[in-house]
């Protein structure tokens, strides 16, 4: 693996989006890229325990993830606390061998960082922001038991970032992103 990019942000910044855009970018100029989510196994488990027909509704921004969204942090907290890496390990399961860039899109806490860095030797850290405005408008509410909560805000004052990429909503964004990611990539890559 020549490389692995660790991305957080609040709920509704554009993780996801980044890292397509960092995937194809990837992918077009340097060599194979995967995503993966440390929260992907965490709901494929959680649907199991609950009898849900399939993991693959958790995993979007639809309604059935916000029904359950609560009582899912619970149950990966209480996972946590026996083992802080089970989800990061579970997250690399299935990586193709011919990947050589892998993005991981949904670092919560200091310790999914530190999973990964321990286990890699050239990680970079991406911080994702957006305005609250911007967030609003890709369907954000805030809820005190969730936004508050450590899986929201245990990394809010973490500052060891190798890039910080402001994804608001303007006329602009896609190309200034894209920029944005291609002179990140020409920097350390």
């Amino acid at each position: 693996m020549k490389a692995i990019f660790c991305l957080f942000g609040k709920r509704k910044s554009g993780k996801d989006y980044c890292a397509e855009v960092l995937k194809t970018e990837l992918n077009k100029n340097y060599g194979h890229a995967e995503i993966r989510r440390i929260s992907d196994p965490l709901k494929e488990e959680y649907a199991a325990l609950k009898g849900l027909d399939s993991s693959e509704e958790l995993k979007t921004s639809g309604p059935l993830k916000e029904v359950y969204r609560a009582e899912m942090i619970k149950f990966g907290e209480d996972i946590r606390v026996k083992d802080y890496g089970y989800f990061c390990c579970k997250s690399l399961e299935s990586i193709p061998s011919s990947t050589e860039y892998l993005i991981i899109s949904d670092c919560r806490r200091p310790t999914d960082l530190g999973y990964f860095k321990s286990k890699f030797s050239n990680v970079f850290v991406i911080k994702i922001i957006a305005d609250l405005k911007s967030r609003t408008d890709r369907g954000f509410i805030h809820c005190p038991e969730i936004d508050d909560a450590e899986s929201e805000c245990a990394l809010d004052g973490f500052q060891d970032v190798d890039a910080v990429i402001n994804n608001n909503n303007n006329d602009e964004k896609d190309e200034r992103l894209k920029e944005k990611i291609k002179s990140l990539l020409a920097k350390i890559l």
